[in-house]
């Protein structure tokens, strides 16, 4: 299976755009799962967009039909206690597999204002392997980490738009994620400056192994990062790291 993070730099506030891009980007960049940054169609800020958040998983549901790829989008999504900054997964076919609510909102930036926190992990399967999900913030807490290990996850999807001031951090916490918790961690990090938010993101697009290790590396520019994996070793690798470490192969 070929993972691919699509770091493209973000179009703030204009998802018309920012859709326009990632076709071109699909039809040149073949793979079978594609992630993109966090809140790629109108850029990561601490409030409502004004664009409809529907509107906008419709536009991924299309895209990944159209281009006959698993995609990994993101949108505001309308809930009952507020907007949720939510992850979506969605099939070739246009079937949505998962839909993950980001549970820790960035409150340094005031993200809790504007969005209400998600409640739950979220799994999904494709391609043979079992994933888990996470935003961006959510890096910074191990709980959430260690439950998806309990869930007997293979591989963590991390969509981010993580500030380049802090890439340090964002390097040292997706190696620490992976290598305590002995599964694969694929992220994808957003490029480009907001001028309101005055906020600089940090690409560098990580996949890291089971001992942490830093297997692709996208660096700090617009472009793809795109990781042949045989899913049948991604398995392997992950129950002989957990017998090895006495840790649970339940429901794997």
């Amino acid at each position: 299976m070929k993972i691919c993070c699509a770091q493209i730099t973000q179009t703030y506030d204009d998802s018309r755009n920012a859709f326009e891009k990632a076709e071109e980007f699909l039809r040149v960049v073949k793979a079978d799962l594609v992630v993109f940054p966090e809140q790629y169609a109108t850029g990561w800020r601490p409030k409502v967009s004004p664009t409809d958040g529907l509107k906008i998983r419709d536009q991924w549901i299309a895209l990944a039909r159209k281009t006959n790829t698993c995609i990994i989008g993101s949108y505001q999504k309308p809930m009952d206690d507020g907007i949720r900054n939510v992850m979506l997964v969605v099939s070739p076919e246009g079937e949505i597999l998962a839909e993950y609510s980001k549970i820790h909102l960035f409150t340094p930036g005031g993200e809790d204002k504007a969005f209400s926190p998600g409640t739950e992990p979220v799994t999904f399967k494709y391609g043979g392997v079992k994933f888990g999900c996470a935003i961006c913030f959510d890096l910074r807490f191990p709980e959430l980490f260690r439950e998806y290990l309990n869930l007997g996850v293979e591989c963590v999807i991390i969509q981010a738009a993580w500030s380049a001031a802090r890439v340090a951090d964002w390097e040292l916490l997706l190696r620490a994620r992976a290598l305590e918790n002995r599964y694969y961690v694929v992220a994808c990090g957003a490029l480009g400056y907001d001028k309101e938010m005055q906020t600089e993101c940090s690409g560098r697009s990580l996949v890291c192994d089971t001992e942490g290790r830093i297997l692709e590396d996208a660096g700090i520019f617009e472009g793809e990062l795109t990781w042949e994996c045989d899913t049948d070793t991604i398995r392997d690798d992950v129950k002989n790291m957990r017998k090895l470490w006495g840790l649970s192969l339940e429901n794997i």
